[in-house]
């Protein structure tokens, strides 16, 4: 037999077969609000492969808020956290939310799928999740950074046939939304969380 038949379908192998491997999508993160001060004391994103990134900032607020590195993130799975209000005129916390959902992480694939193959000429691996809190409400968010002012952001022909995409105003960098849900809320502190001294 000839050696070369058997070892050159075993090379192809080892390169197609972690093809379908989950990879990180993103390195930064960012965490605010678009209404008014709040506190996050814990808040975790579970990835599709088992890791995550952390997203509890502390005090934040405006958009997108306080950045940070997250290392390395993939399709995310899952959230879970704990985080807070603060009174508008005062330095106290008025409000205490908490959250643990599953996120659809096939649409959320597929809306980062949509995005990393919108642009023309655009190719970035800056790429970042904002994790934005108002009240009881989560949202995150997905961005490759391209910013029209300084870049070339103009998309693909037919590049989001579902509408996925969302143009901010102001120059501001395209995103996807990869889950928008409300927490649980209490006027006091949850048992047991970090905010329950």
């Amino acid at each position: 037999m000839n050696s070369k038949l058997f070892i050159i379908p075993m090379i192809c192998s080892l390169f197609t077969g972690c093809s379908n491997t989950p990879v990180p999508i993103a390195s930064i993160g960012t965490a605010g609000s678009t209404s008014g001060n709040h506190s996050i004391k814990r808040m975790y994103i579970k990835d599709t492969r088992g890791s995550g990134a952390s997203f509890a900032y502390g005090a934040v607020s405006g958009y997108s808020g306080a950045s940070a590195d997250i290392g390395s993130i993939g399709i995310p799975k899952h959230i879970d956290g704990y985080w807070a209000k603060y009174h508008a005129d005062e330095d106290e916390l008025i409000n205490f939310y908490r959250i643990s959902s599953p996120i659809d992480s096939n649409l959320a694939k597929q809306k980062i799928e949509t995005l990393r193959n919108y642009y023309k000429n655009h190719k970035t691996f800056n790429t970042s999740m904002h994790l934005i809190v108002d009240g009881p409400r989560v949202r995150l968010y997905y961005t490759m950074n391209c910013f029209s002012y300084r870049m070339d952001c103009s998309p693909k022909e037919n590049a989001d046939p579902n509408g996925w995409v969302i143009h901010q105003s102001n120059d501001a960098t395209q995103l996807v939304l990869l889950f928008d849900g409300t927490g649980e809320a209490s006027d006091t502190p949850f048992p047991g969380s970090p905010y329950d001294k």
